[in-house]
């Protein structure tokens, strides 16, 4: 389009204007997709372990990005044809390192990279295999519903940048609740989407043909329309199912990368020209109608102001209450694992004391450093396992933070529709849950001095049964006392993330309500202004749907 540029400056400036900062995520993606140079972003979305990076490496024909039951970190990384075999590391302070693909998976693998603390913005990779597919760039983002909570902040973060979207699903579990949620955000940013199923092997040609109605149904209902829908599987069995998704769907957008690229484009305007008209017209309707109007809705903006700290006070208590229980709540569902791990340190002793022939002293060291080690071991990866539950409390928050933005945006909306006539459409408004990273294992493990100074006057062969049951039970205790440490730590860590997510829904709701008050300050001296933007942009909304 012509004109693009110029469009996309006016509405920044008209962003600027009327402090529409929730604008810009779109405007730059719009701004990128323009300039892409008819390279299509092919991303791959889906939930943890759908087969995401199984599926890039099977197309690539090597193992280039990591896979197995650990999750990536918060990393995009995006794959395209490069005569020569490369990965660029690129990091948050603007540095770019170049690395042999080989050793990728130290920055965006989770073990190598917990928490992404080398702090990697992203990574690219170069690779001779993929010049079939030039110049599509295939993007590898963290799964989403994993245990790392920053995983999913940062795929959805990154919607506004899709070009086409690949929505990996496995074969086995297709399309639950929380895969059609996504497919509703990625409709919203590209009209290229396209149901990837994978693991196809594990369901027969019958079974196959099942899934397929399912899906097509599920979507019919959700949205009255088809997505195109292909099966995959990475054994050698299955070759037919490559070929049949490059000759369907690569192929016809490398072939017609130019009018995919500006297809995209103007999807992408489109959402982002309609989200800038509705705010115009209610800017416009505050300034052309009936004082009595514009009273009522000052009226109820003001009311609306006035009861903020109410608001305020019950994210407040909302926030407190789950720090106060998180806990609590920890240490419940740690029962299983306190009872797994204290059988398992009663047998694994019984094994070392069987191997220890020891004075008293020596035999109360021994067990020392191996208690130590077996806790070490043990609470790290019950800390790493059940990260998910430690950090619950901190998605529920969110879930009930956002109920409660959701409901303060719909009573605007309602004053909005009483007093002016207009629907104010709801944008989108993403609560980054920033997940705490894992706290230190730090085990303390307690001894009887005195038994210890009396160890060398005390017979081992007499004391030995009474100091083994004595070492049982101090064991079973350490174990209970130190996954009860782990629990306080976590939750330390996740109530300062639920005092960042309370403030980041207080800041949204004040934003909200500060962006309705500008556009009722909105005067008649400004009615010519905002008309000619109104028709301005609904002349470029008719050619967009015309084009």
């Amino acid at each position: 389009m012509v004109q693009a540029d110029d469009i996309l400056a006016r509405i920044s400036k008209l962003a600027l204007e009327l402090k529409l900062a929730n604008l810009q995520p779109q405007i730059a993606a719009c701004r990128n997709q323009l300039h892409a140079h008819n390279g299509i972003d092919v991303a791959v979305f889906g939930r943890f372990k759908a087969g995401k990076s199984s599926f890039l490496n099977h197309l690539t024909g090597q193992a280039v990005l990591p896979i197995g039951v650990v999750p990536l970190t918060a990393v995009i990384t995006r794959l395209h044809y490069g005569p020569d075999e490369k990965a660029e590391v690129q990091f948050l302070d603007g540095h770019v390192e170049t690395v042999p693909v080989s050793d990728i998976g130290l920055f965006v693998g989770e073990n190598e990279n917990p928490e992404n603390r080398k702090q990697v913005a992203a990574v690219e990779v170069e690779l001779p295999e993929l010049k079939p597919f030039a110049p599509l760039q295939f993007v590898d983002t963290p799964g989403l519903g994993s245990a790392f909570a920053h995983n999913t902040e940062v795929a959805l973060n990154w919607l506004p940048n899709v070009g086409a979207a690949l929505m990996a699903v496995s074969s086995d579990a297709p399309l639950s609740e929380r895969d059609l949620a996504l497919l509703d955000k990625l409709r919203r940013h590209t009209p290229k989407i396209v149901l990837l199923l994978t693991k196809a092997d594990l369901l027969t040609e019958a079974q196959r043909a099942e899934v397929l109605s399912f899906v097509t149904q599920q979507l019919r209902r959700k949205w009255e329309t088809e997505l195109p829908v292909f099966f995959y599987s990475i054994r050698p069995e299955f070759t037919a199912l490559k070929a049949e998704l490059e000759q369907n769907l690569l192929s016809p957008l490398i072939r017609n990368r130019g009018e995919a690229t500006g297809q995209i484009f103007r999807h992408k305007l489109a959402s982002l020209v309609s989200q800038t008209l509705n705010y115009l017209q209610i800017a416009l309707a505050a300034a052309t109608q009936a004082e009595s109007s514009r009273q009522a809705l000052r009226e109820k903006l003001a009311e609306e102001r006035r009861q903020f700290d109410s608001l305020r006070e019950e994210l407040r208590v909302m926030a407190n209450q789950w720090s106060a229980q998180a806990l609590e709540w920890s240490l419940d569902r740690l029962q299983p694992a306190k009872r797994e791990l204290q059988v398992q340190v009663t047998v694994e002793l019984q094994m070392q004391f069987a191997q220890w022939r020891l004075r008293l002293p020596a035999f109360i060291e021994a067990y020392g450093h191996w208690l130590h080690d077996f806790l070490n071991r043990e609470i790290s990866r019950v800390s790493h396992t059940q990260r998910a539950m430690f950090c619950e409390p901190l998605v529920k928050v969110r879930q009930h933070l956002a109920r409660t933005l959701r409901a303060f945006q719909d009573r605007l909306a309602e004053h909005v529709k009483t007093a002016l006539g207009l629907s104010l459409t709801p944008h989108e408004f993403n609560l980054e849950v920033n997940e705490p990273s894992a706290p230190p294992v730090a085990v303390g493990v307690a001894f009887d001095v005195p038994l210890d100074l009396l160890g060398y006057l005390i017979p081992m062969a007499l004391a030995r049964p009474w100091v083994e049951r004595r070492l049982y039970r101090r064991a079973r205790y350490e174990v209970e006392k130190n996954l009860s440490r782990l629990a306080a730590d976590w939750r330390n860590r996740v109530s300062v993330a639920i005092e960042e997510l309370r403030a980041q829904a207080e800041r949204y709701a004040r934003d909200e309500l500060a962006t309705l008050e500008q556009m009722l300050a909105q005067t008649n001296t400004n009615e010519l202004q905002l008309r000619a933007a109104i028709r301005e942009l609904e002349a470029v909304q008719t050619q967009l749907k015309t084009e």
